[in-house]
């Protein structure tokens, strides 16, 4: 669809909107999203979109309310053994599956008459399973690693009907698990533990979740529209039943990549909400029409990279993180943030994780020491100077250059040492290739769960942007996964993050935050802990 023609569509879905205030029955959010996502199987989706218009369009056993508490979804009720091991949900017999006109093509005829609908215990043993079958190279799979043998499953080493979960009838299923989990019911409101309708998705042949006519949805709101054009659509769905009544008719999703053009239809209130880097954001801070969120998901600091010729030698990240006074750097910013790696948005069970874990701590400075093993690596290195460079963005060049001239005083003529402004599209290149050094940058968590912070310096991890390799820490991270529980797992959480701190692969600056606007007069909106979605089945105009 041409722009022309797309713009005008939108201000008309804009002003239908606005009439809602007016005394309207209908009411309509819309919002822009960065790209349009390419499938919406909850068992596979990995994209921010894609979780974004699940969370709105399914509905698990339990959802997070709006203070991240847990309540009933489609289980209206649940029991928890005392030893934590065996979950026992009872399921509403009012909840249905949205059929479509659009099915006609994948469902026999005359399904409207015949096909089951109402969502029912095996449709989440069956959801639970594919994401568990190796087949599905589900990306969260190992979110589900407390459940009896998921592992195992997901390694290949025992079939899908080892796992610890049955329906017992239509409204009954139990999920029996391998250790207790604090964490567990939250992650039963992650996508990946959605349910799926077998006899629907192997009628779509491989194309579950690819287009409209194939996707199968149960929550507050259906996929109406999805097309080449930028623009999806939601309708309310009807056929739901939950606790929270759903408030919005429709939802708009426009595919808009030009933050300037984000920031132009925030103003003109053509976007009832947005999500914005802090500059734009800052942009809009004159606008007294709107109210603003923000999550602390981010953590700035030295990423030190560990295949570096000079720095791969441990000693030698050591004595540098040894010498960076930290508090002295950040003094003036009221985000120093010196707690660990993971940062605050990050929830463990229904509280902060780090709450729960409290202040982890990393290496002390102490000029002398670090003195001691620079001398030391460079003798193992076979070198008697090093240079080292810090690449940063310009405006982090005054912070970084600090950084130099104390480890300069300290090391004296055994490091030639320099800070190299680089712009955002040449640091990208430089994390993709590890070419750089040391680097200030940020570490950016799109998830509320913790083992996915930790898991961004396992050896195999797409996002590990330090060289780091260790089977010691990624034994760690693996037992935080597949065996730990309780305060065994919050202990491994807290020693995994020391251990990075230890080894000097980061070191910990500044906090930082990602935001999001909502035009005044937009009521009900809450967002997931670490921006991840946002939930708008409460949302609405006033």
């Amino acid at each position: 669809m041409p722009k022309k023609i797309l713009s005008l569509f939108l201000a008309l879905v804009a002003a239908i909107s606005l009439c809602a205030c007016g005394g309207s029955s209908e009411d309509i959010l819309i919002l822009p999203i960065e790209s349009d996502p390419i499938c919406l199987d909850p068992q596979v989706a990995d994209s921010k979109e894609a979780k974004l218009m699940i969370a709105n369009c399914f509905e698990g056993l339990v959802r997070l309310d709006k203070d991240y508490k847990i309540i009933p979804g489609v289980a209206e009720s649940w029991e928890i053994s005392k030893d934590g091991l065996t979950y026992t949900f009872k399921l509403r017999k009012d909840t249905h599956w949205k059929l479509l006109n659009s099915f006609e093509d994948v469902l026999p005829e005359g399904y409207k008459d015949t096909y089951r609908t109402q969502v029912i215990a095996a449709d989440f043993v069956y959801g639970i399973s594919r994401a568990l079958d190796p087949a599905t190279q589900a990306g969260d799979a190992e979110k589900l690693f407390s459940i009896k043998n998921a592992s195992a499953v997901n390694s290949g080493k025992q079939p899908t009907s080892a796992l610890g979960i049955s329906a017992q009838d239509d409204s009954t299923l139990v999920i029996t698990l391998e250790r207790a989990d604090p964490d567990f019911l939250r992650i039963l409101t992650l996508p990946v533990a959605m349910p799926c309708h077998e006899e629907f998705f192997k009628a779509t042949h491989a194309k579950y979740c690819l287009d409209l006519k194939y996707t199968f949805c149960n929550g507050p709101f259906y996929l109406s529209r999805w097309a080449e054009d930028n623009t999806l659509s939601m309708y309310k769905n009807d056929e739901y039943k939950g606790n929270v009544k759903v408030n919005p008719d429709e939802l708009y999703f426009y595919v808009n990549t030009e933050e300037a053009s984000v920031v132009k239809k925030i103003r003109q209130r053509t976007y009832d909400c947005a999500f914005l880097s802090e500059a734009a954001k800052n942009e809009l801070s004159d606008n007294d029409k709107l109210s603003n969120y923000s999550t602390e998901n981010m953590i700035y600091g030295l990423c030190f990279n560990c295949s570096d010729s000079v720095l791969s030698d441990e000693d030698m990240r050591r004595a540098l993180a040894m010498v960076t006074k930290t508090s002295e750097l950040t003094a003036n910013s009221d985000n120093a943030f010196t707690k660990g790696i993971v940062p605050d948005c990050v929830r463990y069970g229904e509280n902060s994780y780090r709450e729960a874990a409290g202040n982890v701590s990393g290496i002390a400075y102490n000029e002398q020491q670090a003195l001691t093993l620079w001398k030391k690596g460079l003798k193992k290195l076979d070198i008697t100077t090093a240079e080292v460079v810090i690449t940063c963005a310009e405006e982090n060049a005054p912070l970084m250059q600090q950084t130099i001239q104390n480890w300069q005083r300290v090391f004296s003529t055994s490091i030639l040492a320099k800070v190299e402004v680089k712009t955002a599209e040449q640091i990208s290149t430089m994390i993709y290739n590890t070419s750089y050094q040391v680097l200030y940058h940020k570490i950016t968590t799109d998830s509320s769960t913790v083992t996915d912070t930790l898991k961004k310096f396992t050896s195999d991890s797409s996002s590990n942007i330090f060289g780091f390799a260790d089977k010691n820490y990624d034994k760690t991270v693996n037992s935080i996964i597949s065996t730990y529980s309780g305060a065994a797992k919050l202990n491994g959480c807290v020693n995994a993050e020391k251990y990075i701190l230890d080894k000097a692969v980061f070191l910990p600056m500044l906090g930082g935050s990602s935001y999001a606007v909502v035009n005044k007069g937009v009521d009900g909106l809450y967002f997931a802990p670490a921006f991840e979605s946002v939930c708008m089945i409460s949302g609405g105009h006033s």
